[in-house]
């Protein structure tokens, strides 16, 4: 068989042929003597041609053996005859003769000789292929191309499928791919299924192990063991083996084994049902793991990803393993270089170095360097001399050597093995202030050294820079991402920032927002790095801030001064066919490795959803660690993904996953998701938080950790620890991440629920007190911490009518002891100095003192205060003073008493004593003022163990007394300062006076217990201390010795007339009157302050407790309102499963319902969806993940604070600091709305109002906000101005007279920017003058109802301001004056229809009226414009916009719109169209006048609500509105609309039938005749018939889309424009309400005859509204004269003076003889846009677009293979914005105001333009607000529609897509086939009918704007042409209506055709059937002087009646008809 492939190219190499000299040898001088070798080689080569050609021809095998061996021979001679060999076509005998050998023997009987015969020429054929690919590039790229993987796969196939030769032939295969002969028996001997013997086997041959040289043996290889028919499941087994073992054994094997695509078969395998043994199937997934590491094409990991969900929702956790493992990517797209090996880079012009300076960049991996050599990794040549050059040596340091220096100059590197390190060289031209040589590794500076430029440079060649080294002596294992070289030196922040890029950055530094590239750890990194630079020139802080200002705005790095860039994916290489240079030659050993981590697949498949999917139905602990594995990993390396996951507000959604699965996050997915945010288990000092949004979503989300296992809540709480103490970037984590994230408020919070359980307590107070600490400021840590203790230390009485009956979760019980426990952190807190000193600067500690031990305090509160204040003696000198100035001392003298015990006796005793009691041997006073405290105690003590009645109290109160008796004798013993005290009268006065009671209370008592006793003795010893000492006053010692003598009286009775102390010894004779007079007035002076204190500090915690309450509750409800809104993000998912979603359900059958937006003149027929959540597509223009923070640098050190930086606003020495914790919660009201608002905007005005939909009034809430204005439905605000849910609310709140309300429908969020509103009319509903109908350019509308007109009034007003302010549109009808834009009529007056229809008054009546009658608008649009102008909608059933029944002939085959009888009477209404009808009408009339009533004609109406929910019951929403009608039922079968000449029959002729007249839908849209969504309308009574589809009349052949065209076409006929004035007189004119002419309606309705406001009846009112739903009303009146007719000169179906028309004279047009202008001779044409300002057709090349009418501007892609991905928008010749890694395909404007990309990433984006004038830099940028994902392959083309909002995106995935402009959601598809042949590459809109055109290699498809097909064209037999597709542009004629359609067609031909569709081909009888018709074809000019080929069509526009034509030639030509 391939015998055919030989070609005889052996003619064309006779000897002549000189062969390319060996290199190195001299040419000769004399031509006729020959150099011996050069003899010997010539021999060599005459005899490897003959030995080819021989074995062409020999047949027998022995034969062949013998040539085999010769060829073998000769070749190992001389490498020269490798190239002979190639030339005599030896490969393709080589495969001839692999595949011959086979049949000879299977026919022979398998004898020994045949068969080693045999083996040993396939032997041959494969050594000799091994040798002749070995080390020649030349052979390997023909055996790659020419010869190709499939050819050699089929050669071997007979070999290899034979059990008997197989393991002899894998072996060879292995030899070939490894070219080493060794393993030539590998495969042999396998017998017995032994998995270790194999492994054994591998082992001794691992020294085997090398390169491979040939990939294809291996798939070959692979594909033989793996094949169906082979089942030695050892062999399998070894096969599999061995490559596994070769991709561990070097990078490049990994590297080559992964391009070889063999991922989805072993994929596929391991998923199989075949059971694999457990060592193959482990061998398999580590093969697999292996390849995956490296490379997985986008498809095969939408087939992984699809796999791993199965079809019941749960997940197949082989697979989920698979991708967990996948997502782990460590390489980026990369050169392998095997030396030698080089990258040479081109470069024209004179020098190779800038004499500027530069900088070299590279991102490199090395494997191994040689331990003995210096390698070259990049150098820079000038002819073939060395002008600089860096080598890599082998310590792993560089050397840098130019012509400038003697001696290499060493940079110390440490480049480390195995692992990305990015290298920057910085070389300064001449010696600044700086060294000249700066070397960067990872972007820190590791050396820098003094040295010479280069010099001398003169480029003499084409190729001056090489990375790599070629010399053949070299062997380094290396690889590079991406270098650069850059003629500027770069300043040191930058090799910092760009490292952090990451080597999976190679496009050109050109964004502004580079930023946006850092993953989070980079970002993180560079922010640390920031901050540590902020932090040490603490100074210079501004230069720190001028670096974040120029890393937010790019890095200033201008495209020009890149001298090359070089990475896989951007680097265009060296064509050597077509002798292009390109940017950069491969030489030597180069492998350039494609590397698609799986994360890049995964965005391509579906971003972030895919992996936040997998973990939603992850169902055990196990699959939720590995999802979390596979989210994590897939955001960790990918910006795409990250941006993403916040796009959908990810982390939140993970957050509300993981809440419902958190008994099953075990320890391996908690780490998972920890690391992620940036914890590092492994080292833990080095952990920080990465990620702010999802630390905050995640780790924050205390309730989602309280619920899970207790060990994962230990060390949840642990990793505060980690980040605040233990790490290394403690200060960075506590200020710059956490500073701004409340986690203290919030473990207060979490204090006062019961999440967690009483055993977690302590944990949590650790936790607190760590996170305090490392932010102890005002606001985010003590104030939270005392209001928290303030409203929770003390009990309140009022507990049960606290606001916590709403919070239910609130945990009230131990509310007093977790505020205790939480009181014991802060002090122990307080102990410190600097902590003190920020505490007391921001709080006056005295007062919180006070606060805090509050007037009833538990002991333990009691004994903390005391040891606050016992600290703050300590650390400061001035607070016993101020204590005391507030009443402090005296308070506690007032509180202390009723809570004495043990513990607060102590405390008191530490103030006393001060803390460092019990260390010295003499205690000394340090705070005297706290002993009347102690002594009033004392006294409540002794008082308590006598009066009280409790046993339980007296006994410990005695042991109190005792207690605190004791320790005042010790201390008074030990301590002169404490005796000193005594001097004090107010002292010793408490002592007397506790003592005297005392003593009294026990002499009168009848029996004295023990305990008593012993308390009396132990007073009477101190009294007697007290007594004695001199300190006394002499009164006072008296005093106490009268007690001792009674109480020794009580102790000792018989001896109670002496007692044992003199009492004149111990006391003087002083007067003690005077004295104690003074101290009690003082006492008294005293206490009142202390009230005023107590109360004021009362008032205080009140004040407190009221705004922790109204926090908790805010709290509570903003937490339930975020879930609640987390809750409702359910599109994320729904994208997933729907029609084009990676999970798509096989049984999903999308619902439709009609479109709210509006097409031209405000016709409605697009379908939409009628889901409630459509995924959404929106991006929010704020978020940014890695950005770079500003940050707060604390320069001050913290001990220094003299004056808190809070003091302007807490003045300290005001006397009422009392609000110093008081916060003003603002308890916001309008929280249920805040999440709908857009970033940053402001509510301004909130209205609530009813949006009216056909007959439904749903309530919502209009609000005006600054910048956009929202419509929320199913929200009222109630009368407080609270947003709540209308269901909630009461009626009267929202309630619409007359309309039915709707709670449960769509509720949408609606929301436009103010610069959408185009502009507003007032409009009546249901005759009430209170409505609004706000028009959008969006081309949608809203109507809305308000409760009264003044609110209308505020609104219009509102709206006004707004509409002025962002002025008219520049596309308004204003331009129409001008003649060019006059032949525009279609695009034009369409786009003028939608902004014209909206706010129409009685000049702009007569605009329209004239231009009616000079057929510049057809009838229909001019008919709509008199429904909008009188007040008809759409939105509004009632008043639906009414037109006329044309036809009266609903029963002939064909329809003739030529006779008038075809016609109906226009003249005259329905009503009175047959003279039986109009005699009742006019009885009806005489009978009501006779009696007295209002008279009227007919009781029932022409168009009512009734009327168009009966017409449009088959379609959504009106199905649902007339069961709302009818009661929730269908109406009888027999009534429903179900035929049209029935109700033709029924509204004209039937006696008893109705007036009604048609609706728009009947010429637009053919959707509302079908029956699509199957509803069951029962079974006609009459005929017993099914109702499903609407019966047409015969001339519609049985096709809706057909009668509509016909119904269309008769409206717009020549009878019609005749007779439409008198049918406008009737409706709208002079006649309406006029008795001659039959047209009176029921009184009620005309306008003005109902006032629904006067009725106050509710009955009476309902019953009124019921009339005007059922009788209609009438339009407002507009002409009160008859109506002119319509110019009727000429052509009818072209405006007035317009002679020809394209549609009519086609064969008129003829090309302009000149161009009217040209690109450039390379630069086809591929978009022709409008530019309406300059009146001219802007021609646009590829990868460029222009801004419809701003020429100036326009947008730049570059969609080449090896593009860059920047999208530019260029301004005046100059870049605006450089958008980077967008990968454009093809783009389009929607209006000057949208952009829509396609991708090569598969995604169609959406962007607003934004423009700013104001900023030079920036004029304009584009914005990205929608990322829309559906298709699975490149997208190709697109086009967009403003006026039917709607895009359309084609393909290489074989489809068309459908999306909705304004939601940027997906509709649906059109399919052209499946895969890259059926690629779609053209579309377009026809603007005036919404038809869609596409187009691939196959077919011409014509559909309706709803994706129904109308006509197709096979293009397979065209000619192709093997460059261009048949069709190569198409382009539909515009015009507002025409009787023909026309869509052109441009080709490769030249040929331009133009086509209309019909169905005059169908046969009588049948189903419509549409085809295209050919009008005429179309030449263009060749222009035979400059070229002969035939120019191609490549683009096509109609503007008005002219046609234009761009072409591959770059020019474009206008075709005009005569004029």
């Amino acid at each position: 068989m391939f015998r055919t492939l030989l070609t005889p190219l052996s003619a064309r190499f006779s000897l002549s042929t000189p062969l390319s000299p060996r290199p190195g040898a001299e040419a000769p001088e004399q031509p006729d003597e020959l150099d011996p070798e050069d003899f010997a080689r010539d021999v060599l080569v005459e005899l490897m041609r003959n030995a080819t050609e021989r074995l062409k021809t020999s047949d027998s095998l022995a034969e062949r053996v013998e040539v085999l061996t010769e060829i073998h021979k000769i070749m190992l001679q001389d490498a020269c005859t490798k190239d002979v060999f190639r030339e005599m076509d030896g490969f393709l005998v080589l495969m001839s003769v692999l595949s011959t050998i086979y049949p000879t023997f299977s026919q022979e009987t398998g004898e020994d000789a045949s068969s080693s015969e045999l083996l040993e020429a396939a032997r041959l054929v494969f050594v000799i292929l091994s040798e002749a690919l070995h080390q020649h590039n030349e052979n390997v790229e023909y055996f790659k191309t020419a010869v190709g993987l499939e050819s050699f796969a089929q050669a071997t196939l007979g070999l290899v499928s034979d059990a008997r030769t197989i393991k002899q032939t894998v072996s060879f295969l292995a030899s070939l791919a490894l070219h080493n002969f060794a393993w030539s028996r590998f495969f042999l001997h396998v017998t017995g299924a032994d998995y270790a013997a194999v492994d054994q086997k591998l082992q001794e041959f691992s020294s085997q192990l090398g390169l491979i040289h040939v990939p294809e043996a291996l798939r070959v290889l692979y594909d033989a063991v793996t094949a169906l028919s082979q089942d030695n499941a050892l062999l399998r087994y070894m096969g599999i083996k061995l490559l596994e073992r070769l991709t561990l054994h070097r990078h490049r094997n990994q590297c080559i084994l992964s391009s070889l695509g063999l991922e989805r078969s072993l994929f596929e395998r391991l998923c199989s049902a075949a059971t694999l043994a457990k060592q193959e199937r482990q061998v398999m997934q580590k093969l697999l793991r292996r390849l995956l590491d490296h490379n997985v094409p986008t498809e095969d990991a939408r087939l992984m990803f699809q796999r791993a969900v199965r079809p019941d929702d749960t997940l197949e956790s082989d697979v989920l393993e698979v991708l967990r493992a996948g997502m782990k990517v460590k390489w980026p797209e990369h050169f392998s270089l095997e030396s030698p090996a080089a990258i040479r880079i081109t470069k024209t012009g004179a020098r190779a170095l800038p004499s500027t300076g530069f900088t070299f960049m590279i991102w490199l991996w090395i494997e191994q360097v040689p331990r003995d050599r210096k390698h070259s990794i990049f150098s820079v040549y000038s002819g073939d001399r060395a002008i600089f050059s860096l080598k890599l040596r082998p310590d792993g340091s560089l050397d840098c050597e130019s012509n400038a220096n003697k001696e290499p100059a060493v940079l110390k590197a440490g480049l480390a093995k195995g692992r990305w390190t990015h290298i920057a060289l910085v070389h300064h031209p001449h010696r600044s202030s700086q060294p000249t040589i700066r070397l960067f590794v990872n972007g820190i500076v590791v050396d820098s050294l003094n040295w010479q430029f280069p010099r001398g440079d003169i480029n003499g060649s084409d190729r001056p820079y090489t990375i790599g080294d070629n010399s053949p002596d070299s062997c380094l294992s290396w690889c590079l991402a991406s270098a650069y070289l850059i003629s500027l030196p770069l300043s040191d922040e930058l090799p910092g920032f760009i490292h952090h890029l990451g080597p999976r950055y190679v496009a050109r530094f050109q964004a502004a927002d580079l930023i946006r590239f850092l993953t989070y750890e980079a970002a993180t990194a560079l922010n640390i790095h920031l901050y540590g630079r902020a932090e040490q020139n603490r100074g210079s802080a501004s230069e720190v801030k001028t670096l974040i200002n120029s890393l937010r705005n790019g890095i200033g790095i201008s495209e020009s001064s890149i001298i090359f860039s070089i990475s896989p994916a951007t680097t265009r290489f060296e064509e050597k066919s077509t002798g292009d240079l390109g940017e950069a030659a491969l030489d030597g050993n180069v492998f350039v490795a494609r590397c698609n981590g799986l994360d890049l697949a995964m965005w391509e498949i579906g971003g972030a959803a895919v992996a936040l999917r997998l973990v939603q139905l992850a169902n055990n602990a196990h699959e939720v660690s590995r999802a979390l594995g596979v989210l994590t990993d897939g955001l960790r390396n990918s910006w795409q993904n990250s941006e993403d996951m916040e796009r959908l507000q990810g982390y939140d959604i993970l957050a509300a996953i993981l809440r419902k699965k958190c008994q099953l996050i075990n320890m391996t997915g908690f780490e998972t998701l920890f690391e992620f945010l940036g914890m590092n288990f492994k080292s833990p000092d080095h952990s920080t938080i990465v990620n702010t949004v999802a630390y905050r979503a995640i780790a924050l989300d205390f309730q989602l950790w309280s619920c899970t296992r207790r060990e994962i809540q230990l060390v949840h709480l642990e990793h505060f620890s980690t980040l605040l103490d233990t790490s290394r970037h403690k200060r960075f984590n506590a200020k710059q991440r956490m500073g701004k994230m409340a986690v203290a408020r919030k473990l207060l919070f979490v204090l006062q629920t019961d999440w967690y359980s009483q055993e977690m307590l302590p944990f949590l107070l650790h936790t607190l007190r760590v996170v305090a600490e490392a932010n102890f400021s005002i606001d985010d840590a003590i104030r939270p911490i005392v209001s928290y203790l303030a409203a929770n230390l003390h009990e309140t009485s009022n507990g049960a009518s606290s606001p916590r009956s709403i919070l239910s979760r609130i945990d009230s019980q131990n509310a007093q002891y977790k505020a205790e426990e939480v009181f014991k952190v802060l002090v122990s807190i307080l102990d410190d100095l600097t902590m003190f000193n920020k505490f007391t600067a921001a709080l006056p500690l005295t007062r919180i003192c006070l606060l805090l031990l509050g007037d009833r305090p538990s002991p333990t509160t009691a004994m903390l205060v005391l040891k606050l204040i016992a600290i703050a003696l300590g650390m400061s000198t001035s607070f016993n003073r101020k204590f005391e100035l507030v009443s402090g001392w005296n308070v506690l003298k007032l509180v202390l008493p009723h809570v004495w015990d043990p513990q607060v006796q102590n405390a008191a005793f530490d103030v006393l004593l001060g803390r460092s009691r019990g260390k010295e041997a003499v205690p000394v006073v340090v705070c005297p003022h706290i002993v009347p405290a102690i002594f009033a105690s004392l006294k409540m003590a002794l008082d308590s163990s006598r009066v009280s009645d409790d046993i339980q109290v007296r006994t410990t109160a005695t042991s109190t007394t005792e207690h605190l008796l004791e320790e005042l004798i010790n201390v008074h013993s030990s301590s002169p300062t404490f005796r000193e005290v005594f001097k004090s009268n107010a002292v010793t006065q408490a002592f007397i006076d506790a003592y005297k009671l005392f003593a009294t209370s026990v002499a009168h008592s009848a029996e004295i217990d023990q305990d008593t006793i012993r308390v009396l003795e132990k007073l009477s010893h101190l009294g007697l201390s007290i007594a004695l000492d001199n300190a006394v006053a002499v009164s006072q010692k008296q005093e106490i010795m009268d007690v001792l003598q009674a109480a020794e009286a009580v102790l000792n009775p018989r001896s109670s007339q002496e007692t044992t102390i003199d009492p004149s010894a111990v006391v003087g004779t002083k007067g003690r009157r005077r004295r104690m007079a003074s101290v009690q007035l003082s006492m008294q002076l005293g206490e009142s302050a202390v009230k005023r204190s107590i109360s004021r500090i009362h008032e205080w915690r009140k004040s407190v407790i009221i705004t922790e309450r109204k926090r908790l509750r805010k709290i509570i409800l903003d937490l339930r309102e975020h879930h609640r809104q987390v809750a409702s993000l359910t599109e994320w998912s729904t994208v997933l499963t729907t029609e084009r979603g990676l999970w798509a359900r096989p049984d999903y059958r999308p619902r439709w319902r009609l479109d709210e937006t509006e097409g031209p003149y405000r016709v409605r027929k697009k379908l939409e969806h009628d889901d409630d959540e459509l995924p959404s597509s929106k991006v929010d223009p704020n978020q940014q993940i890695g950005d770079v923070q500003e940050l707060d640098v604390d320069t001050r050190s913290i001990a220094q604070i003299e004056v808190p930086p809070w003091s302007e606003s807490y003045e300290l020495s005001s006397t009422d600091v009392d609000d110093q914790l008081g916060e003003e919660i603002v308890d916001d009201k309008h929280r249920r709305v805040r999440h709908q608002l857009e970033p940053g905007d402001i509510i301004d005005a909130v209205k609530t109002v009813a949006r009216i939909s056909g007959v439904d009034s749903s309530p919502g809430l209009l609000i005006f906000g600054r910048t956009h204005l929202y419509l929320l439905d199913g929200l009222v605000e109630n009368d407080d101005g609270e947003v709540i849910d209308a269901h909630d609310a009461p009626r009267k709140l929202f309630f619409v007279p007359g309309s039915i309300v709707d709670l449960d429908s769509h509720q949408r969020a609606h929301r436009w920017p103010h610069e959408q509103i185009m502009s507003y009319s007032d409009r009546t509903f249901l005759f009430r003058d209170v409505a609004l109908e706000i028009y959008l350019k969006d081309s949608r509308s809203l109507l809305v109802v308000f409760l009264d007109r003044k609110q209308r009034q505020e609104i219009t007003g509102r709206l006004n301001q707004i509409i002025s302010r962002h002025g008219p549109d520049p596309s308004t009808p204003g331009l129409l004056k001008s003649p060019f834009v006059g032949r525009l009529s279609a695009k034009v007056s369409s786009a003028f229809s939608a902004r014209v229809l909206s706010g129409l008054n009685k000049d702009e009546l007569s605009i329209a009226q004239r231009k009616w009658q000079s057929r510049e608008i057809s009838n229909f649009t001019y008919l709509s414009i008199l429904n909008q102008i009188s007040g008809r909608t759409p939105s509004d059933a009632t008043q639906y916009p009414v037109f006329p029944w044309v036809l009266s002939d609903y029963t002939s085959a064909n329809l003739d719109l030529k006779r008038p009888e075809s016609f109906r009477d226009l003249t005259l209404p329905m009503g009175a169209l047959t003279p039986a009808r109009q005699e009742a009408a006019k009885a009806r009339y005489e009978s009501l006048l006779s009696v007295g009533e209002k008279p009227f004609h007919y009781g029932t109406h022409f168009s009512s609500s009734m009327i168009v929910c009966h017409f449009l019951i088959r379609l959504e929403p009106f199905t649902h509105m007339f069961k709302t009608l009818q009661g929730g039922d269908w109406d009888l079968p027999d009534r429903l609309f179900s035929d049209i000449k029935r109700a033709w029959t029924s509204a004209s002729q039937d006696i008893r039938g109705d007036v009604r007249e048609l609706i728009p839908e009947f010429f637009s849209c053919p959707e509302f005749l079908e029956n699509s969504a199957n509803l069951d309308f029962g079974v006609q009574q009459s005929s017993g018939e099914r109702i499903h589809d609407v019966k047409l009349p015969p001339w519609a052949k049985q096709d809706p889309l057909l009668f509509i065209v016909l119904n269309r076409k008769a409206l717009e006929s020549d009878y019609v424009s005749e007779h439409l004035p008198s049918w406008i007189d009737l409706v709208w004119g002079c006649k309406q309400g006029d008795p001659d002419s039959c047209n009176v309606y029921h009184p009620l309705s005309y306008e003005g005859a109902i006032d629904l406001d006067t009725i106050t009846d509710e009955l009476e009112r309902e019953a009124t509204v019921g009339i005007i739903h059922n009788f209609g009303q009438t339009p407002r009146k507009i002409f009160s004269t008859p109506h002119p007719p319509r110019n009727m000169h000429g052509n009818s179906a072209l405006p007035l003076g317009t002679i020809y028309g394209i549609a009519e004279d086609y064969h008129l047009l003829t090309q302009s003889s000149r161009p009217l202008k040209e690109l450039g001779p390379d630069q086809a044409v591929r978009e022709l846009v409008l530019d309406l300002i300059g009146q001219q057709v802007v021609p646009c090349p590829d990868g460029m677009l222009c801004v419809p009418s701003r020429p100036h501007e326009a947008v730049l892609w570059d969609s080449g293979p090896t593009s860059v991905g920047n999208l530019k928008v260029i301004v005046d010749r100059k870049v605006s914005q450089v958008v980077e890694s967008v990968f454009c395909s093809c783009a389009t404007f929607a209006d000057a105001e949208t952009l829509v990309t396609g991708s090569a990433d598969n995604i169609v984006r959406l962007w607003h333009v934004i423009r700013n004038d104001r900023n030079r830099e920036q004029p304009a940028t584009l914005r990205l607000t929608h990322l829309m994902r559906g298709h699975t392959a490149r997208v190709s083309c697109i086009t967009a529609s403003r006026l039917w909002s709607l895009i359309v995106s084609g393909s290489r995935d074989g489809s068309a897509a459908l999306w909705d402009l304004n939601r940027g959601v997906y509709v649906r598809s059109i399919w052209h086939g499946s895969g890259p042949s059926f690629e779609v590459h053209l579309a377009a809109v026809n603007e005036s009918t919404g038809y869609i055109a596409t187009c691939s290699r196959h077919r011409l498809w014509l559909h309706t704007i709803n994706a129904r097909p109308i006509a197709s064209l096979d293009l397979t037999d065209v000619a192709p042409s093997s460059v261009y597709p048949p069709i190569t542009s198409i382009a539909f004629l515009e015009r507002d209506y025409s009787h023909t359609d026309l869509l052109a067609t441009g080709g490769p031909d030249g040929m331009i055709t133009l086509r209309t569709w019909n169905t005059e081909s169908t046969p009588q009888g049948e189903k419509a059937r549409w085809e295209f018709v050919t009008l005429k074809t179309l030449k263009v000019k060749t222009e035979g002087r400059f070229r002969s080929a035939i120019p191609c069509v490549t683009a096509l526009k109609f503007v008005g009646e002219s046609l234009y034509h761009g072409e591959d030639t770059g020019r474009l030509y206008g075709w005009e008809l005569p004029d």
